[in-house]
């Protein structure tokens, strides 16, 4: 009989090996002793194994039927036995609340990885009366998560607030990288610009083909490379193949498609400058922390960044980088052909990126504010002193 205590993390939303959810989340609780159920949507490919953590990939349906075909998530949750319901959605915060009904002694952590009202009611491919629908419901159900939930969780102080103006301080476990440990890359290419992820107008991915196309202009060293996939909702694909076509940038942009982790720091570190333009007109994009910021300046490399209230600040104080306007190509390149023609001080950006997350913004800081509220919500006890596993 093990004596840990149950611990099952709960996502309808992203695939169980998640990059903040298994490598991070989860092998930290695993790691501090708690037995660790991960339920969540099947990964793409054979996810790595972590000690002390089982995975459950469940199949649910694609769109809005979610919400209302939960139940063998629901089922798959049940029988981890867990003592605490760790919900990083709020169709995941349904069932921990459910399970919470069910038996009270069960603990709710809500972990809102997202500005989830926000995200439907942004959702411009869904009909008016279909998001209206689900941004009431995921309201209502972060009222709940107000009032029942043992722990709320968020991931930066904007968007904190909403709980804060429900009587509820969230506990700050931020989507920072690991600490790097690997010495910086010798053979880096200053004027090799990166974006990562998938690429959307929404991400301001046209704003920065139209900079970089001026930025080729003027540099004939300026090499752009793309890791990531296109909107398959979008034309955006076939836009950017007409648009490198007619300004012949094809030996100037290289795309290459979703990276593991590893390879993927390993990746940008032979690069000058990684760029993040999100656009300001979705409010869950302007208010994001997001992950590539942290792993930028992890890798040694310059930022480019939307002057954001979680972005900008970061990029000023620690010096790693500019801020612009996202929408305005003309101030983009301006700011690439600045970076790219100045390597020693996108050298010096990169190293004061790098040494600001060794020292503040790395997993283990995050870490330890995760156990820190774990602690306390179970009253200090130790992870064996709960319910456990047969």
């Amino acid at each position: 009989m093990s004596l840990y205590m149950n611990v099952c993390l709960i996502t309808t939303a992203q695939p169980v090996d998640y990059s903040r959810f298994l490598p991070r989340e989860a092998a930290t609780l695993a790691g501090d002793g708690f037995n660790v159920t991960l339920v969540g949507l099947p990964a793409g490919s054979n996810p790595r194994s972590v000690p002390g953590v089982t995975l459950c990939p469940v199949v649910l349906p694609a769109g809005m039927r979610k919400p209302v075909t939960l139940g063998p998530m629901a089922d798959a949750v049940r029988q981890a036995r867990p003592a605490v319901c760790h919900c990083f959605d709020p169709w995941a915060l349904r069932i921990g609340l459910a399970l919470k009904r069910e038996d009270p002694g069960v603990k709710v952590v809500y972990d809102s990885t997202e500005l989830f009202p926000a995200v439907f009611r942004d959702r411009t491919d869904l009909a008016w009366p279909v998001r209206a629908a689900a941004t009431a419901a995921v309201r209502h159900l972060e009222r709940r998560a107000a009032r029942e939930a043992d722990v709320i969780i968020e991931t930066n102080a904007t968007r904190a607030e909403r709980f804060r103006r429900l009587g509820r301080t969230p506990v700050l476990v931020q989507n920072y990288p690991p600490r790097p440990t690997r010495p910086p890359a010798a053979n880096r290419d200053v004027n090799r610009v990166v974006y990562t992820g998938m690429m959307t107008r929404e991400r301001g991915f046209p704003v920065l083909l139209e900079a970089f196309s001026a930025v080729a202009g003027e540099k004939a060293s300026a090499r752009l490379l793309v890791i990531g996939r296109f909107d398959p909702r979008s034309d955006i694909e076939t836009r950017t193949t007409h648009f490198i076509k007619e300004h012949g940038l094809a030996d100037r942009v290289r795309f290459e498609p979703w990276l593991a982790y590893d390879r993927m720091a390993k990746e940008l570190e032979r690069c000058g400058v990684g760029v993040i333009l999100l656009q300001p007109e979705r409010e869950n994009d302007r208010t994001g922390q997001p992950n590539k910021l942290f792993d930028f300046m992890a890798a040694g490399l310059a930022v480019l960044a939307s002057d954001f209230p979680e972005i900008g600040p970061v990029v000023r104080r620690e010096g790693c980088g500019m801020t612009v306007d996202p929408t305005d190509a003309g101030m983009v390149s301006s700011a690439l052909v600045r970076l790219l023609t100045d390597p020693a001080e996108v050298a010096k950006m990169g190293r004061r990126g790098r040494a600001a997350v060794e020292r503040e913004y790395n997993w283990d800081t995050a870490a330890a504010r995760l156990i820190a509220a774990y602690r306390e919500m179970l009253g200090h006890r130790p992870p064996g002193a709960g319910r456990h596993c047969g």
